[in-house]
């Protein structure tokens, strides 16, 4: 069983590298800036007091906006910065995103240089990228298992939203007992309600 969900799962990420690397730039640019702005007039997202972004890699959704929008709105904005050797991630606070405050990790993740460690308990909206969603808010990540220990220490109220272009969306994501769903999933076209589809 875990062969063929293995399997399952290579197949999935490898058919969303292809079409992440046909979308053009412009796309990619029209695409976030339509997902970011679904995202941030979301409830939760609005009444947030401290909102966990992420620092996007060369084919995800840039959450550029959406920050720029919670440093307005006077919200903490925090990002992970990753331990690769204990293959953990913590939450660290971004007050701008100038390259002057941030730096690339040894993995070219982005991260702050300087700032201070967010208390999970204090996290009231996290967003996570992937690299496929499907309706119940089944998520396929990089492999890695980052977010789903991550969002696993999250208090059961925080709201989690899966965010990525409307391509990433497929039919079923496998999964095991160790991968955790998100409660939205945000694209640049639609905003489904990931958990109330897993409760029917």
């Amino acid at each position: 069983m875990t062969d063929s969900l293995n399997q399952s799962k290579k197949a999935i990420r490898t058919a969303m590298r292809t079409t992440l690397g046909g979308m053009t730039p412009e796309q990619r640019t029209s695409a976030a800036a339509a997902a970011c702005q679904r995202l941030t007039a979301l409830e939760p997202f609005v009444h947030a007091t401290t909102v966990m972004l992420y620092m996007p890699l060369a084919n995800e959704v840039d959450v550029t906006a959406a920050a720029l929008k919670c440093f307005r709105a006077g919200q903490t904005v925090c990002v992970p910065k990753v331990d690769w050797e204990r293959k953990d991630m913590h939450p660290v606070e971004v007050t701008s995103l100038d390259d002057r405050v941030l730096d690339c990790d040894e993995h070219g993740v982005r991260c702050p240089r300087d700032g201070r460690l967010i208390l999970l308990d204090s996290i009231d909206v996290v967003v996570v990228p992937a690299l496929a969603y499907d309706s119940r808010g089944n998520r396929l990540g990089r492999g890695g298992g980052y977010y789903d220990r991550f969002l696993a220490k999250l208090r059961p109220t925080v709201t989690s939203i899966g965010l990525v272009f409307d391509q990433q969306i497929v039919d079923d994501v496998p999964k095991n007992h160790r991968d955790m769903a998100v409660d939205i999933v945000v694209t640049d076209r639609r905003v489904t309600m990931a958990k109330a589809a897993r409760a029917k």
